[in-house]
């Protein structure tokens, strides 16, 4: 039986780039936030939303239980609202996510989160780098390390991690369960969130001529298997 798991969100970053709160920017009429909200939600047990000191979150209709908790280092980047979200979260499992990948499928949560099995952690590695912000996380030895990472100085979280025992989730198990790894398209500049826009036009390859009950059964019989 799978360890109970936080959904571990970091929603307050400066969002340079974005030159608005991401949080709250809308895709079809919804915010980021809600969008990860609902990917996470049926793989989780709680969710943990990390903000900015004053940080107003657009309106959510959660259904399960919903902490949430300021970053006071913003500009020591996700490592220090990954370590915020650590602290508060009770389940001894968290599933690490940015605010901006509102294309995140909650087949790829659980696939990373079934692939934890004894490591301290799972990070996927798409294009040739580490994904931390889609990964899933033992909470305590996570939390020690990020501690220990920013008190040193290090603000980059794959540093703070490089000595947990993580798995490289890579494309090849990933792609499974989402075909051309959308899961993983940040947000970064509203271009890029009209390019995710056209993708939900897109239908990922692989699955217009496969009727839904046979893609589920199919997704369960891979999530055993690993």
């Amino acid at each position: 039986m799978r360890d109970r798991v936080a959904g571990v969100i970091v929603a307050g970053g400066l969002s340079r780039r974005f030159g608005s709160d991401k949080a709250s920017a809308t895709l079809r009429g919804r915010p980021l936030l809600q969008w990860m909200r609902d990917a996470l939600a049926p793989a989780v047990d709680e969710l943990v939303i990390v903000t900015a000191a004053g940080q107003t979150l657009p309106p959510m209709h959660p259904a399960i239980p919903v902490t949430v908790v300021e970053d006071r280092e913003p500009e020591r980047g996700p490592l220090a609202g990954l370590a915020a979200g650590f602290a508060v979260a009770t389940a001894p499992v968290c599933f690490a996510a940015s605010c901006d990948a509102p294309l995140l499928r909650t087949a790829v949560v659980e696939r990373i989160l079934d692939a934890l099995a004894g490591h301290e952690a799972v990070v996927p590695e798409v294009g040739g780098f580490p994904q931390p912000l889609a990964g899933a996380y033992r909470r305590e030895p996570a939390l020690a390390a990020a501690e220990i990472a920013l008190a040193g100085g290090v603000n980059k979280v794959i540093d703070a991690f490089a000595g947990l025992d993580a798995l490289a989730l890579g494309e090849d198990r990933l792609a499974r369960v989402d075909p051309d790894l959308r899961s993983f398209r940040n947000a970064n500049t509203p271009g890029d969130l009209a390019e995710l826009a056209a993708l939900l036009d897109a239908p990922s390859p692989g699955t217009p001529s496969t009727p839904r009950r046979k893609r589920q059964k199919a997704r369960g019989k891979s999530r055993r298997r690993h």
